[in-house]
């Protein structure tokens, strides 16, 4: 699955080159991280490079180059493009690869109403390594292109929600807040952040299997993930959700805060 860049620069290994001159190669097998960028700040980028070098070390990849040497393509790279909001794709199979891709954020009306999301019973080959796999991708791409979805929830062989096809997915019921064990879904760097805020708001998060069957017994359901931070769920399938959860609503708040902090901060 070749991914194409925007904008006038990409990075190739060590050099900054002109979009006219990147070759779409197949980056089935090819690691990949996806982080934005906020006032022309690369969000939680520490975050990202760590889960970067975790995914090849799991993936059998070697990257030629350090975490601060990618850190300093990255920031040449938006200082070239000139731009100050959007999200970059890094990614490596044979080459080191970033550059801008396209991206649609969630609207203020979504974070306030929440989301549809339909689903997909598939599961990922390597859920801790973030890989591209080709199949589960375009299989969630046609049924988000087919119908009015945000997002699409994996579902994986005996019937357990795991996570998004580009996101994570969280249940809250009796003030808790449950989510798939880690060893089933992808670490994304919003659930992480997820974890810590709800620590600090002494707020109870469980890890355990979630069956699809069952979710209708929770009160509401949000996803967390680059594009959408911490957004509401409306509805899965047909079943409904509350999407002004109080738990839902400060774990939203906290995280948007935590974001201007690290903004302000790395400018």
């Amino acid at each position: 699955m070749a991914v194409l860049p925007i904008h006038t620069y990409f990075v190739f290994d060590d050099e900054i080159k002109p979009v006219s001159q990147f070759v779409p190669a197949e980056n089935e097998g090819g690691i990949y991280e996806v982080l934005r960028v906020i006032n022309g700040v690369p969000l939680f980028l520490e975050d990202h490079l760590q889960r970067f070098f975790h995914s090849a070390q799991l993936a059998g990849r070697t990257i030629r180059y350090t975490e601060p040497q990618i850190h300093s393509f990255l920031i040449e790279l938006i200082e070239q493009n000139h731009i100050a909001e959007g999200n970059i794709l890094i990614s490596c199979k044979i080459h080191l690869k970033a550059f801008f891709i396209p991206h649609k954020y969630p609207t203020p009306e979504m974070y306030k109403l929440g989301v549809n999301c339909g689903i997909l019973h598939a599961e990922r080959d390597n859920p801790n390594a973030k890989v591209f796999q080709t199949t589960v991708r375009q299989q969630a791409d046609k049924l988000l292109a087919d119908n009015e979805f945000y997002e699409i929830l994996l579902i994986e062989h005996n019937g357990f929600v795991t996570e998004g096809s580009r996101s994570n997915v969280f249940f809250v019921a009796d003030d808790k807040i449950f989510t798939a064990r880690g060893n089933q879904v992808l670490p994304g760097i919003t659930r992480q952040k997820a974890f810590e805020i709800a620590h600090m708001l002494q707020i109870e998060v469980i890890e355990k299997q979630i069956p699809f069957s069952e979710i209708q017994q929770f009160d509401a359901a949000f996803i967390t993930g680059t594009s959408p931070k911490i957004l509401p769920i409306r509805q899965i399938d047909k079943i409904q959700f509350d999407p002004g959860n109080q738990q839902v609503g400060q774990l939203m708040r906290v995280y948007n805060q935590w974001i201007e902090e690290y903004i302000q901060s790395n400018k």
